[in-house]
This record gives structure tokens, sequence and C-alpha cells, in this order.
């Protein structure tokens, strides 16, 4: 039962996953619609876009407290709840204010998602396995993308984009049925819960048992995760956010081009994201210790983003367009496997707050980011931006090497 219950939880993440980007991600579909018929600027875009993350930001913290206090069962079905209201609320926007206000309540609504993930893959999956279910939740992130692209674009050209606000706010409300039919904690079952194949990550002593955010900011771990998070996040929320509108502006397509040909960057990324944690995993079962296999996979997605800074070099587009690409799949490699990092280093108890305290540092690193891009690109275009998304997150890699504790009071040591 425990076995067969547990894809189908996974199946629930992933679709919650897709569910969050959906909903953000409409916004950047349709900015260039904002721009023309509201007289939207970048500048005024990016500010939006920071009212969300400062919201997605503050509420990280809480969030995490939030699924850790309550359970993952009771916390996602709120959050879920809040953020899809917030979403349909779009519809009513009219200017720059109103959506800054709308993209608060979003903001503040999706900012548990991730720690919910986390911990519910914590609760149901053994270590050995834990790097492909955090891949397949992961890959929802794409698959949001994809599908918002066309289907936004599509909304807005035969309808209005007020009604694409309203038509994928009401996804989420689907998914809150099924998540409150199946979700449980595994020990309800008669069978041995499948999270307990493997023994817990060790305690990482004196700062696991009391669980507070001070005790928790005591552990050097917790700063590096962090901080490459801080170093990271905001590259690759510069690509999900800004690709449909650096599309238009730089490349001159349309609305409908966009939704022809924006999607394809999304879909390297979720290329990345299934490959990411399938492939630490195996170099786990090959004998690699927890953080090496995490470790060696997130270096090779880095890599992969390097070469974008060709677009400041004005070279001709498809050589452009394919860096996009690649640096999407770089990404996608990336983001499981810190995900994955989390649950292997810290104890269940506390994975959902850890979580939200990186996503916290990365939220605030991304406001800083969207508003340097604002102006940024109305000074200069593009091409900065995208030489600094492929540059910075080179010191998160170093940063993961040399600041990582490997000791076995750490990490969960090898399998």
């Amino acid at each position: 039962m425990v076995s067969r219950l547990r894809w189908v939880i996974l199946g629930l993440l992933f679709a919650a996953t897709a569910i969050s980007y959906i909903d953000r991600q409409t916004l950047s579909v349709i900015a260039p619609v904002l721009r023309d018929e509201l007289g939207i600027t970048n500048s005024d875009y990016a500010f939006v876009l920071s009212c969300f993350l400062f919201a997605y930001t503050v509420m990280q913290a809480a969030a995490g407290w939030l699924i850790d206090r309550f359970g993952t069962r009771f916390g996602f079905a709120v959050i879920m709840l809040w953020w899809s209201v917030a979403t349909m609320l779009h519809a009513l926007g009219d200017d720059v204010t109103s959506f800054a206000i709308y993209r608060v309540l979003l903001g503040a609504g999706e900012a548990g998602s991730w720690a919910a993930c986390v911990k519910a893959v914590a609760e149901w999956f053994p270590a050995r396995e834990r790097g492909m279910a955090n891949s397949l939740w992961g890959f929802g992130v794409s698959v949001g993308q994809i599908v918002s692209v066309p289907l936004v674009a599509w909304i807005t050209i035969v309808l209005d984009w007020r009604l694409a606000f309203v038509f994928t706010g009401l996804i989420g409300f689907i998914w809150l049925i099924a998540w409150l039919r199946y979700y449980h904690l595994p020990a309800a079952d008669s069978d041995p819960p499948a999270a307990a194949q493997d023994p817990p990550p060790a305690d990482p002593s004196p700062p696991s048992e009391g669980a507070g955010y001070l005790a928790l900011l005591k552990t050097r771990n917790v700063w590096v995760v962090v901080l490459i998070r801080v170093l990271v996040d905001p590259c690759i929320w510069f690509y999900n956010y800004w690709i449909p509108t650096y599309l238009s502006q730089g490349a001159g397509f349309s609305m409908a081009d966009i939704g022809k040909y924006a999607w394809i960057p999304f879909t390297f990324q979720g290329a990345g994201l299934l490959l990411g944690g399938f492939l630490s995993d195996l170099l786990c079962r090959r004998g690699r210790s927890l953080f090496a296999a995490r470790f060696t996979i997130m270096m090779i997605g880095i890599a992969c983003a390097v070469p974008a800074f060709l677009i400041a070099l004005d070279v001709a587009f498809g050589v452009t367009f394919m860096a996009i690409c690649m640096a999407m799949l770089g990404f996608g490699l990336w983001a499981p496997n810190v995900m994955t990092l989390i649950g292997d280093a810290f104890p269940n108890r506390v994975v959902g707050t850890v979580t939200g305290l990186s996503g916290m540092g990365a939220g605030f690193g991304g406001m800083l980011f969207m508003l340097v891009a604002g102006r940024v690109i109305e000074a200069q275009g593009f091409g900065p931006m995208f030489v600094a998304a492929a540059v910075i997150p080179i010191s998160a890699v170093l940063l993961l090497y040399f600041g990582f504790s490997r000791r076995p009071e750490a990490m969960a040591g090898s399998l």
C-alpha cells in the first residue's frame, strides 16, 4: 500500500509544482501585452516581480515552520488555497500598484511550496530514491512553464488576458480535492513507512534539537545552503521571468511567436530537472557519497550555464537561443540536487524550516537581481544581465565545495 500510494503522492507534488509555475508564469507571458495596453515599462515590470519576491522571501521561513509545525497535509492545503485565490485576483489588475498587491499575495502563498514538497519526499522516500523523487516533482517547474506559455498566449489572443488568470487559478482548487483525499503520513499505514527503509540522517547535534531559527543559523551547513541559493536562484528566476520579454523586445517576437517558441527553453530545463536527480542517485548507487554525487551534477549544471555570456557579444540569434536553452538545462540539473542535499544533510523535523530559510535568502537575492535587471535592461539591454547570470553561479559551486561540511554528523554519509 505504501509503495503504491507514495507514487500517487509524488504525482500530486509534481502537479502542485506545475500549478505554482503556471500561476506565476502567467504574468510573464502577458507582460508584452501589459506594456502595450497599460503602459507598464521594464522597470515597472521588475518592480512587480520584486514585490512577488519580497512576499515570497519574507514568508519562506514562516511557511517552512508552518509545514513542520502543522504537518505537510494541512500546511500544503492552506498555501494552495491561498495562492489560487491570489492568482485569480490578478484579473482585476489595471495598473502597477494593483498588480504589485496581487503579486505580494501570490508570493506569500507560494512561499511554502518547495518546503512542503521536500518534506513530503523526506517522509515518504528512502535516501537512495530522494534524488529521483525530487527530480520528478521538480520537473513540474518546467511542465508548468511549458504549458503556461502556449496556454496563456492562446487565451490572451482568443479571449482576454484577464481570463487567463481566472482559468489558471481554478486549477489549484481541483488539486486541493485530490490532496486532501490522499495525503497522510506513511506511519498511518499498517505497512512499514517507505522512508524507514534507510536510517535517518544523523542530527547535526545541538542546533537540530531545538529546531529554532537562531540555533539552525549557528550551523555552518545551513549558511552554505542559504548562500548558494542566494547566488544561483536569482539567475534562474531571471531566465524564467524575462525570456518572453527578451524574445519580444530583443528578437521582435509577437505574442503568437512567443506562444510557438518560448516554451522550448523550459523544455530543456525540464530535461535537466529529470536528469539531475536520476544521475546523482545513479552515482550514489555506484558508491559515491551523498555529497559527491549531488555536487558532481550541480557542478556540471553550472558549467552548462556559462556559455550564455555570448548573448552580450551580439552573435546570431540562433546561437543566443541555444545558449539560453543550455543554461536552462544546466539550472535544471542544479535545482533538484540542492533540494535533495537539504533532505540528505538535515533531520526530517527541520527539513521544511531549512528549506524555508534558504528560500528566504534566495528571495532577497532575487529581489535585488530583478530590480537591477529592470534598470540595466532599460539602459543597456539584456546583454549585461545574461553575463551576470552566467558568471555569478560559479561562486556558488566554489562555496559549496570548500564550505560545506561532509563530516558524518553533518551528512548521512556514504550509501
